[in-house]
C-alpha cells in the first residue's frame, strides 16, 4: 500500500463515519441508551478477547518477551508523560485543582488507544495488530495508576482494575506464544475467534458515536478547554510519541503503532473515569468532543507525516 495522505485518509474516514452512524442511530432511536451496557459488556468480555486471541496467538511479532516488554513500557511511559506534561501546563491556561486541572490532564494524556486505533492499524498494518495489543498493556497500567491515581491519590489508585478481560486475554495469549503452546490451537478455534473478533471494533465504534451524541451540548462550553485540548492532545503530546519512534531502536511494527497512537483523540473512557473517581466530568466531556472533532482532520495528517519521519 502506498501510504500517502490520501490512502491514509481513505482508511481513517470510515472509522469516523462509523462513529457518526452510531450518533445518528442514537438520535433516531435505533440504538437506545438502555442497550449500551449489555452491548459494551459483549464487546469487552467476549468480542474483543476473541479479536486479541486471533491476532496475538501465533503472531511472529510477539513471540518473545523482550520486544513485548519494550512495547508495554513505551505504552506506559508515553501516556504517563503526556498526563504529567499536561498537569504542569494546565495552570497556564487557567485550570486549577478542583476546577478541572487533573481531569484535563488525564483526558489529554490518555488517548483512544483501542477502538479507534485498532481499525486504522488493522487496515494499514495488519501484521502490527499483535504489537498494538502489547503496547496497550502499558497504556492500561498507566490509565489505572498515573491516570486514576492523579484523581484519587496514587495510594488509592485501583491498579488491579488493569487486569480486565482484554488485558488478561493478552497475557494468556502471550503465554501461549512464549511456551510454544500456540502451535496446538486448532484452526477451527482460530476461525471462530476471527468471526467473533470481526464484530468487536465496529460495535464499539458505533457505541462511541452514540455516547458522543448523548454528551453533545451538555454543560456550558469552556472555550479554553475546547481550544487547548486539541492543541495538546493532537499537536504537542504527539511530538514525544514521534520522537520515541524516530530515535529509539524499535521494530518497524512498533514504530507504526506508536505513530498511529500519536494521532489519536482523547479516549471516551476518560469521561467514565472522571465520573467514578472524583474528577470534573464536564471537562472530560469537552476534551473528548473537541479532540474527536479536530482529529477527523488531523489524524491522517499526523499518521502520514509521522510515518515519513520515522521511516516506517
Amino acid at each position: 500500500m502506498n501510504l500517502d495522505y490520501r490512502s491514509i485518509l481513505s482508511v481513517a474516514v470510515p472509522v469516523y463515519l462509523t462513529m457518526a452512524t452510531g450518533a445518528m442511530a442514537r438520535r433516531t432511536g435505533l440504538l437506545k441508551p438502555e442497550a449500551d451496557v449489555s452491548l459494551m459488556k459483549l464487546s469487552v468480555m467476549l468480542l474483543t478477547p476473541s479479536l486479541i486471541i486471533e491476532r496475538v496467538v501465533g503472531n511472529p511479532a510477539v513471540m518473545h518477551l523482550p520486544p513485548v516488554l519494550v512495547a508495554a513500557g513505551l505504552g506506559y511511559g508515553l501516556v504517563a508523560l503526556g498526563i504529567a506534561f499536561t498537569y504542569f501546563i494546565a495552570p497556564l491556561i487557567g485550570l486549577k485543582k478542583g476546577e478541572g486541572r487533573r481531569t484535563f490532564s488525564v483526558a489529554c494524556g490518555l488517548q483512544n488507544y483501542g477502538f479507534v486505533a485498532i481499525p486504522i492499524v488493522n487496515a494499514l498494518f495488519p501484521d502490527a495488530i499483535g504489537v498494538l495489543f502489547t503496547f496497550t498493556l502499558g497504556v492500561e497500567l498507566a490509565c489505572w495508576t498515573a491516570g486514576v491515581g492523579l484523581l484519587t491519590g496514587l495510594d488509592k489508585a485501583p491498579w488491579r482494575l488493569a487486569l480486565n478481560a482484554p488485558v488478561l486475554t493478552i497475557l494468556i495469549s502471550l503465554l501461549l506464544n512464549f511456551t510454544g503452546l500456540h502451535a496446538h490451537v486448532p484452526e477451527v478455534a482460530h476461525n471462530t475467534f476471527a468471526m467473533l473478533g470481526a464484530c468487536a471494533v465496529p460495535l464499539a465504534v458505533l457505541l462511541i458515536g452514540a455516547s458522543i451524541a448523548d454528551l453533545w451540548g451538555q454543560g456550558a462550553m469552556q472555550w479554553k478547554v475546547a481550544i487547548y485540548s486539541p492543541i495538546l492532545r493532537l499537536g504537542i503530546i504527539p511530538i514525544a510519541f514521534l520522537a520515541a519512534a524516530a530515535c529509539l531502536p524499535l521494530s518497524q511494527e512498533l514504530k507504526r503503532v506508536i505513530v498511529v497512537q500519536a494521532a489519536m483523540p482523547s479516549a471516551v473512557f476518560n469521561i467514565m473515569i472522571a465520573r467514578l473517581y472524583g474528577g470534573h466530568a464536564s471537562t472530560a466531556v469537552q476534551v473528548v468532543i473537541a479532540t474527536t472533532v479536530v482529529s477527523c482532520v488531523t489524524t491522517p495528517l499526523v499518521i502520514a507525516w509521522g510515518l515519513k519521519l520515522v521511516g516506517a
